[in-house]
């Protein structure tokens, strides 16, 4: 590709390229300050921390009460400890309860996730997926001047298809055409660039996601694997189809979703023309699959244990699995759905 029309480095940081509204929208956050700073003395209580309790994970306060853990409800706290509506601690404990969704849990005196006060994302992701991201974008662009779809998601698919002489030439006419179609010369390709950087600095983050999902996924071959040696139980061959069934749905819930942030930059020109509202909804999609994913975590890494003949580790492995997979997808329900809230546990002392 001719240097003219290459993308510069993902690498750099490119805010001064932001759209106006972009940038005021995640400039300034409702508060001047960086860390969970609480002031109340409750606090200070050993073990203090906040966290997501049981199948419904629901954000609530955590204590150290000598060797037990005890829990409050969130309006139980504000109410037993006259935290104040709008007051310092009471907006801490809003964006705390809103962090949950990026980290396992908040202690006070931690950082608050950086998605909470810009929008933008606390975690980073390789130069192999900026590069994803990129040509992607790339061939979406030879998709629309060709007025031919062009349908890859295989990484090493993209990169040959793009590494084709003839689609080199295309690409050059489509940074052409693209600036014509957003009002600029033909021969002043730079905004073009500009914005299609913005979208793949975003969209790079997705990638990352469908990459690290896609070993949630693959545990449904790890499963499928298992069936012989399970034929001859019929209770637990039961129990593995099930389990199956169950895992087939929470996959579909996150892919679901990649495929509606796909669909949302496949029509490029469309993008290019709303870079501001593919952020936010880059942005809010990014969020949502990075929440999911981190409920997932803990499965990817058990998965090993899940061999294709049946083990007392392999039952252990399964039964782990099914306790994940049942309460939040059985009878059609959703990880990203609120469910029947747990029992009270104001002052609750667990293990």
């Amino acid at each position: 590709m001719n240097p003219k029309y290459r993308l510069q480095s993902l690498t750099q940081q490119h805010d001064a390229h932001l759209p106006r509204q972009v940038a005021n929208d995640i400039a300034t956050p409702s508060l001047s300050i960086m860390h969970f700073n609480f002031q109340h003395p409750v606090f200070r209580t050993p073990g203090a921390r906040f966290i997501l309790w049981g199948p419904s994970r629901r954000p609530t306060f955590r204590v150290a009460v000598g060797t037990l853990d005890g829990l409050i409800e969130i309006d139980s706290l504000r109410r037993e400890f006259q935290i104040a509506s709008g007051s310092h601690d009471d907006q801490l404990i809003e964006l705390a309860i809103g962090g949950l969704r990026f980290v396992p849990d908040i202690k006070p005196g931690d950082a608050i996730p950086s998605e909470v006060l810009t929008g933008e994302a606390s975690w980073s992701v390789t130069e192999k997926h900026k590069n994803i991201a990129q040509s992607r974008l790339q061939v979406q662009l030879l998709s629309w001047v060709s007025g031919k779809e062009v349908l890859l998601t295989d990484p090493h698919e993209i990169e040959m298809f793009l590494d084709q002489i003839e689609n080199r030439t295309k690409l050059r006419e489509a940074f052409r055409n693209a600036a014509i179609a957003l009002g600029h010369g033909a021969d002043n390709a730079e905004p073009v660039i500009r914005q299609i950087e913005l979208l793949a600095r975003e969209l790079c983050y997705i990638e990352a996601l469908r990459d690290r999902f896609s070993l949630a996924a693959k545990i449904g071959n790890r499963l499928s694997h298992m069936t012989k040696s399970y034929a001859t139980d019929r209770k637990a061959m039961a129990e593995l189809k099930r389990v199956q069934e169950l895992h087939r749905t929470g996959v579909d819930e996150f892919t679901d979703i990649l495929r509606e942030a796909d669909a949302q930059t496949g029509e490029i020109l469309s993008a290019l023309k709303t870079v501001e509202r593919q952020v936010a909804y880059i942005r809010k999609s990014r969020d949502t699959l990075y929440a999911l994913l981190l409920q997932w975590e803990p499965q990817i890494t058990a998965s090993a244990d899940l061999r294709p003949h049946r083990t007392p580790e392999t039952d252990k492995a399964l039964a782990e699995l099914y306790r994940f997979l049942a309460p939040r997808f059985a009878c059609g329900r959703s990880m990203l759905k609120t469910r029947r809230p747990e029992p009270a546990m104001t002052e609750r002392l667990v293990r």
